[in-house]
């Protein structure tokens, strides 16, 4: 999976340098909501928003991986929840067969 995520980084990296070169020098008016920035370079854009987009899925990342450590707590809990069950089963005294063995004993 980390080899996908690395080539896709590349891929994106090649694209954002290339996607520079090309458009180096070309200045453009910038609206963000309420805040416009005028004179601003194509390039400082696009590498602000690669940084924006790469903290963005990194906040994400590291949400579902805090999700995933907080799933795998609870299923240990109740894993050793059904371990401790278990031997408290097998360590159970068989009473049922000395009740039978009682039983076909009487006439």
């Amino acid at each position: 999976m980390w080899i996908i995520r690395g080539i896709i980084l590349l891929v994106g990296v090649i694209g954002l340098v290339w996607l520079g070169t090309l458009n180096a020098g070309t200045t453009m008016t910038f609206r963000f909501f309420k805040w416009t920035y005028y004179s601003l370079q194509l390039n400082v854009i696009l590498v602000v928003t690669f940084i924006a987009g790469m903290l963005i899925w990194a906040i994400g990342a590291w949400i579902r991986e805090a999700q995933l450590l907080l799933r795998i707590s609870k299923e240990k809990k109740n894993c050793r929840k059904l371990q401790d069950e278990l031997e408290a089963l097998r360590n159970l005294p068989l009473e049922e067969e000395t009740e039978d063995v009682l039983l076909e004993d009487m006439p």
